[in-house]
């Protein structure tokens, strides 16, 4: 930053919108204006980068006033802009002087070889079709639907933006899935096919990694003529071919390939073409080949829940049947087409990535972490994350609140002094690698059911130790028999604090904020707890 070490103001930490950071149990009408004005970030982010904000401030650092002097425009809105972008992040001001950011720097400057703006310009190109949402779920009728009167060479244009615009996206993300897996062949692969790969930004980074690679461009005939105009002279002089085809129809002729991937392709078809496309390209396969499927989810609970969620309306507004898929929808298309093996790694960013192999192994369990929080959420829970055991922290004090705080305190079989104590759930927690956290909302008795429906179900996965802990008083019965013998034994489950854990600290660790209720509207989250993994 042009060597100045203090007085900048800036923001380092990734920046989260107001309206993502909303819990229900303690905000007020804030977060409903929040979520109002979101446009607000994007467009301050988009007309930057028609002003070119981030290339002039790259030429050298300057006020307000010199950059109006040199652009002509207005002294005021500009040095407002500049404060909004300095606040979040992505320039930064010293003594009166802007410069940019280290992200401004890397993906906002044109001469940058990482620059976005296309990409992130194109996004722009969408908003219109945002606006029509309401008429699109009220009447069924697409949002962008090609204009009638638009000219060949209009739409040769825009589709040449188009591909541009993702090509840019795509050559990040393929050297970002490249970190994880290009460790993970035994061998180099000889033939590569990027299959509906737009300008080729994934085969062209795979056969780079593989110097002995060679590699086929599969694209509609439109998008192979953009890819061509976008790399005349290409960086892989006789390896990369380019051929003009459509993936819903057999592609290649049965041709053997190495590797196939296939990016950002299955979203934008409906179930029934997805399954055509991936049973066409697992028959591309030679044998012991991988096709690499990297597409965004709908349910990845891990980093963005809602992410994924706004890009399958992205496909309801914009493709004809697409849709975004689930994880557990995904690994079952890939098992569908005949595949093996099915792995899936998440990328840092918001997709993901999956392997799998030629070959009809059968369907195989997976239980990754992603996997068993997917089978929460199916419960109907409204979070779920796996944690480890050692991240459950017990402590004496809680079960102390219930004697002195509670005024069900041993009405129940469930509760304390009935319950387990600190050191018997130390121990009982102490045999286990791993849990499934989730939260739920009123009413109890529904939460119960549902948190012994998970219970059940990682039960019937292997899990046959799999042991779940509620939330509040034992809710099967309105009170336990005089005779201290329970009626239900197979549903009575004692609660997380009648045991010992303290709830708040173990949900802040699984990275779930718990405040308390504030306000007459507000509601109880409810925190329940499955106990599956057995050391």
């Amino acid at each position: 930053m042009n060597g100045h070490a203090a007085g900048f103001r800036v923001f380092v930490r990734a920046m989260k919108l107001p309206h993502q950071k909303g819990d229900v149990a303690s905000e007020g009408y804030q977060r409903l204006e929040d979520l109002a004005t979101a446009y607000w970030y994007s467009e301050v982010l988009f007309a930057s980068l028609e002003l070119n904000i981030f290339g002039l401030l790259a030429e050298r650092q300057a006020t307000a006033e010199m950059l109006a002097e040199k652009t002509g425009y207005d002294a005021d809105g500009l040095r407002r802009l500049l404060d909004v972008l300095a606040a979040l992040g992505l320039i930064v001001e010293y003594a009166g002087e802007f410069s940019n950011a280290a992200l401004a720097l890397a993906r906002l400057v044109p001469s940058s070889p990482d620059y976005l703006g296309d990409f992130l310009l194109y996004r722009r190109y969408f908003a219109p079709h945002w606006q029509r949402l309401a008429t699109r779920v009220r009447e069924g009728a697409r949002a962008n639907a090609r204009p009638a009167e638009e000219a060949p060479e209009e739409y040769r244009r825009r589709t040449l933006a188009y591909v541009r615009a993702l090509d840019l996206q795509a050559r990040l993300k393929a050297a970002e899935a490249l970190e994880i897996i290009k460790d993970l062949f035994d061998s180099p692969p000889g033939w590569v096919l990027d299959a509906g790969g737009g300008a080729g930004a994934w085969g062209r980074a795979f056969l780079k990694q593989w110097p002995g690679a060679r590699g086929v461009l599969f694209e509609l005939p439109e998008t192979a003529g953009a890819a061509r105009k976008l790399h005349p002279q290409p960086d892989l002089p006789g390896r990369m071919e380019i051929v003009a085809g459509s993936l819903l129809e057999p592609c290649m002729g049965g041709r053997p390939f190495d590797l196939i991937i296939v990016s950002n392709v299955i979203h934008a078809y409906g179930r029934a073409e997805a399954e055509v496309i991936l049973a066409s390209l697992a028959g591309c396969l030679a044998p012991g080949g991988t096709l690499l499927v990297h597409d965004y989810l709908a349910d990845r609970h891990e980093r963005d829940p809602v992410k994924g969620a706004l890009y399958d309306l992205h496909m309801l507004l914009n493709t004809y049947n697409g849709r975004v898929y689930k994880l557990e929808e995904t690994v079952e298309l890939l098992y569908g087409a005949g595949l093996e093996n099915v792995r899936f790694f998440h990328l840092e960013s918001d997709s993901t990535i999956f392997l799998s192999k030629a070959g009809r192994g059968g369907k195989q369990q997976i239980c990754s972490r992603e996997m068993l929080a997917a089978l929460a959420m199916r419960e109907k829970f409204t979070f779920a994350r796996v944690i480890d055991a050692e991240d459950i922290v017990i402590e004496p004090w809680v079960r102390m609140k219930c004697r002195f705080g509670c005024s069900r305190y041993a009405g129940s079989l469930c509760c304390p002094p009935n319950s387990l104590d600190e050191e018997q759930m130390r121990a009982v927690v102490r045999g286990y690698r791993r849990a499934l956290l989730v939260q739920g909302t009123p009413p109890s008795a529904l939460f119960h059911e549902q948190l012994l429906a998970l219970e059940r179900s990682l039960f019937l996965r292997g899990f046959h130790a799999a042991l779940a802990f509620g939330a509040g008083p034992c809710p099967v019965c309105t009170s336990c028999p005089e005779d201290g013998r329970c009626r239900f034994p197979e549903k009575a489950r004692p609660s997380l604090e009648a045991c010992g854990v303290d709830v708040f600290e173990t949900a802040r660790r699984a990275g779930l904020t718990l405040n308390p209720v504030t306000h007459g509207q507000g509601y109880v989250k409810y925190v329940g707890l499955v106990l599956f993994d057995r050391k």
